[in-house]
């Protein structure tokens, strides 16, 4: 069965979002787009300042009609794309697509299954990320891998730095799938089997884990730890680090600054 039978609908947010939903358009012709779900027109969102152009312009420019509540979708389409979505379909809604769904999810899988991955794979040290499309399933982030890049997690790297580059590969790796899907050579592979064989493990993160996060208190910590919890949480304007933590690292980059000079007049 193709894809492209009946429509599909198209769920997303952020400036990714967007670029897919033009690439789809681009390959496939804007008839094939039934209907796109996002953001409401009124709305004000957080990630304006990373596009050019919100889901509901691209609706109103290719005359697309546009919805803002979930319950609406099911009357559009027989595919489910969702890109960056932020709310999870319920198993009312993803049984009314008979063709099934993708979801780009913006951290590997099954290792950050959930919310904020990229935060958690700083705190835990991981030396690699990556960004996945997988099939849509009644488990959070557990349906089967379509596609999947990875890249390395730079020494430096911030929550926000991470999240930029995340983008970046989730267009590439989109692109890839989409045309993978219209030619039929994808071959998903079961997060559940990688899991029984032990090549892979499931957790999951959540939005307490990271409300609890920036809601720690100041207790003793190395200079590394402080530098690592803050490149963590700092992911401006939905993240900013605590401003106990602010002050602790700016002492430490004045104590290092001093100490530098000591160093350079003693040499």
């Amino acid at each position: 069965m193709s894809i492209l039978n009946n429509g599909l609908v198209f769920a997303g947010t952020r400036g990714l979002a967007t670029r897919c939903i033009l690439f789809i358009i681009e390959t496939c012709g804007k008839e094939l787009v039934s209907a796109i779900l996002g953001a409401s027109r009124n709305e004000k969102t957080w990630w304006s300042s990373e596009t050019r152009e919100e889901l509901w312009e691209v609706a109103d420019r290719f005359d697309i009609p546009y919805l803002e509540s979930m319950d609406d979708i099911t009357h559009h389409g027989g595919f489910l794309v969702s890109v960056l979505w932020s709310t999870i379909f319920p198993a009312r809604i993803l049984a009314q697509f008979d063709r099934g769904g993708i979801n780009l999810h913006p951290a590997p899988l099954p290792e950050y299954r959930g919310s904020d991955g990229r935060t958690h794979a700083i705190l835990n040290g991981d030396q690699s990320f990556g960004v996945t499309v997988h099939n849509l399933s009644e488990q959070l982030d557990g349906g089967d891998i379509i596609g999947e890049l990875r890249f390395p997690i730079l020494l430096s790297e911030t929550a926000l730095s991470l999240d930029n580059r995340a983008q970046l590969y989730g267009y590439a790796l989109f692109c890839e799938v989409w045309l993978r899907l219209l030619d039929r050579s994808a071959t998903p592979q079961s997060q559940a089997a990688l899991i029984a064989e032990g090549k892979r493990e499931a957790r999951l993160y959540t939005t307490r884990m990271t409300r609890e996060l920036l809601e720690t208190p100041d207790v003793p910590r190395s200079a590394e730890q402080l530098e690592q919890l803050y490149r963590a949480l700092y992911l401006p304007p939905l993240i900013t680090p605590p401003k106990w933590l602010v002050e602790r690292v700016q002492t430490l980059e004045r104590l290092v600054s001093v100490s530098d000079l000591v160093g350079l007049k003693l040499r």
